[in-house]
């Protein structure tokens, strides 16, 4: 959705800028495309940002996680652990292009009721969940192929549902 709108950046600028004189024309179909670029990027930025779900209690999990219709890979992490800064980017990064499966991200400082109900012994820990249920999990720092395994693993799966 937020591609569509702005793929219809352009025309819409171009557009506009046809009213008043032929300089403004000339300047409007200039800067067109390049507003409709900038604002592709933003919005796929934004896009990056929606999907990781920050999880601030146990009714939030279970609303974002537990009853969610896509599968969710979920995060235990903490400001002060070094190997989490690396993992919770990278997994981002991977889940850029994907739609179907979410990143929620939980503190574990923050959040001892869901450390306690799954039992988070340390940090990063990662649990990827579907229809309410752990399905596979690691804990650690992982090398980018091992996430990469476990998204492609729930893509199937949610795949086969379909």
């Amino acid at each position: 959705m937020l591609k569509i709108a702005a793929e219809g950046i352009a025309p819409r600028l171009a557009a506009c800028c046809w009213i008043g004189s032929s300089s403004a024309q000339s300047s409007c179909q200039r800067i067109a495309p390049q507003a409709a670029k900038a604002t592709q990027k933003y919005l796929t930025q934004s896009q990056a940002l929606l999907k990781k779900l920050v999880i601030k209690d146990h009714y939030e999990f279970d609303q974002k996680v537990i009853n969610s219709d896509n599968p969710v890979i979920v995060n235990f992490h903490a400001e002060w652990c070094d190997p989490c800064k690396i993992l919770t980017p990278k997994m981002l990064e991977l889940l850029e292009n994907s739609s179907e499966i979410d990143l929620a991200v939980i503190d574990v400082e923050t959040n001892l009721d869901l450390v306690e109900t799954f039992e988070v012994k340390a940090v990063p820990a990662v649990l990827a969940f579907r229809n309410g249920v752990v399905v596979d999990k690691f804990i650690g720092l992982v090398d980018a192929n091992s996430i990469e395994t476990l998204i492609d693993k729930l893509k199937r799966k949610q795949q086969q549902k379909q």
